[in-house]
């Protein structure tokens, strides 16, 4: 045996050892990393909920003007992020005219600009103000809670004792002293720890209820909850369990159909659904059409749009540079001569320009118009020999001009050389100061 062939025999050998090695010891695994919201859950903070109405065999779409009801079917479900989006009484109309025919409206009050005093917005709201709803003030722990979740995560919890601001001392203190967080016993729940009495609980056929957690820092009111002898009052609220008068959540029947008014427009929201029965209470107010979220635009700031189009701006620059060399870089024939940049005066401006019209023939209407205007102002237009001879005895006096120049200069035939229509140009000036 050669000393090639040994060679060879042992690299085979070492591959088949290596291949051997790997399928041994080499072991497959799958690990999910968060690398938080893509760009279309950016952009839609409604995209699970759509995904939740898809894997039910529902059509959820998005739409962004209330202009939306001209073409949807009145089996359709109709979501309304904000109340002022029924920006007009004509819109509030349509909206309730769509209902009456059999659609399900959700709306939720804006509470934007709001004055506790009125109840209202500082902008009028329409549709609020056709069905007699008021809004009223609620108390912002809600808000408390959301803020800590967006600093500290998801996980935190403001206890009963503790303020936002010791929570938030607290949590820079670990990092600054780089404790470790301490690692959780069992899983936490996904639901956040709210007090019970906020919690509202619906009943629902075959079901113990379901559990909701709307904000309560605004709240609806109708005048149906102290007078039961109101008419087209809401046929049904959710109460929190407190001594407000408000309520966070009512529905009330119009012909066909049903508009639900609500104060939280983030209960759907990617961030929220998941939190107690709020994706099934979702769900058991869609139809059996489409589901529309009409929702406001959302787009990218202008920092992040300069970065996503960086290259393509940097590429057309390049090539409009390029092309401006092109076009100046280019030159036929021998450099043309420096153009005067002295300009005339004033007097053979207007020299040039008496020139000009001369010899286009155009002095002739100057001097007609401008005897037209005197004879006007003169009253004078249509008048007969005797009265031409009156006005002309008039006329010379304070000119200094005879009968004959004045009837020469107002009626007589138009000069032929420009000495002769400098002259009558004077003479009219002279009639002229003299009116």
């Amino acid at each position: 045996m050669t000393v090639k062939r040994i060679l060879i025999s042992a690299l085979v050998l070492g591959c088949v050892a290596l291949v051997w090695l790997f399928l041994t010891f080499y072991e497959r695994y799958s690990e999910e990393i968060d690398i938080g919201w893509g760009t279309k859950a950016r952009h839609n903070p409604y995209l699970a909920a759509e995904q939740y109405l898809t894997d039910l065999q529902m059509k959820p779409r998005q739409a962004d003007n209330i202009s939306v009801l001209q073409g949807l079917a009145s089996d359709a479900t109709l979501f309304i992020s904000s109340s002022s989006q029924v920006y007009n009484p004509t819109k509030a109309q349509e909206l309730i005219g769509w209902v009456e025919r059999g659609g399900h409206a959700i709306v939720v009050a804006y509470t934007g600009n709001f004055d506790s005093d009125s109840g209202r917005s500082e902008n009028r709201d329409w549709l609020l103000e056709a069905m007699d709803v008021s809004i009223k003030e609620g108390y912002s722990e809600f808000e408390l809670q959301q803020t800590l979740e967006q600093l500290l995560g998801e996980d935190a919890v403001l206890e009963p004792e503790q303020n936002p601001a010791d929570a938030m001392r607290e949590h820079n203190r670990k990092i600054d002293e780089g404790e470790p967080e301490e690692e959780p016993e069992e899983e936490p729940s996904r639901n956040p720890v709210v007090p019970e009495e906020d919690l509202i609980t619906l009943p629902v056929e075959g079901n113990s209820g379901i559990q909701l957690y709307l904000d309560p820092s605004h709240l609806l009111y109708h005048p149906a909850f102290n007078d039961e002898t109101y008419d087209n009052g809401p046929v049904f609220w959710a109460k929190i369990s407190r001594d407000d008068s408000g309520v966070p959540f009512m529905q009330f029947e119009r012909g066909n159909g049903v508009i639900t008014l609500m104060t939280d427009s983030t209960l759907w929201q990617s961030q929220r659904i998941g939190h107690f029965d709020h994706a099934y209470f979702l769900q058991l107010l869609a139809g059996e059409g489409e589901f529309i979220f009409l929702t406001r635009p959302r787009f990218e700031s202008l920092s992040k749009v300069a970065r996503q189009y960086a290259a393509e701006f940097f590429l057309a620059g390049a090539l409009a540079l390029l092309a401006w060399l092109l076009l100046h870089g280019r030159r036929f024939g021998p450099l043309q001569p420096e153009p005067e940049v002295s300009r005339r005066s004033l007097l053979e401006h207007i020299s040039a320009c008496g020139h000009y019209y001369w010899q286009d023939d155009q002095c002739e209407a100057l001097l007609r118009g401008y005897r037209q205007e005197l004879l006007r102002r003169l009253d004078a237009t249509h008048i007969d020999a005797t009265k031409k001879r009156k006005l002309c005895d008039k006329l010379c006096a304070p000119t200094g001009m005879d009968e004959r120049l004045v009837v020469e200069t107002l009626w007589g035939k138009p000069p032929t050389t420009e000495e002769t229509f400098t002259e009558h140009m004077r003479n009219l000036q002279r009639i002229e100061a003299v009116l």
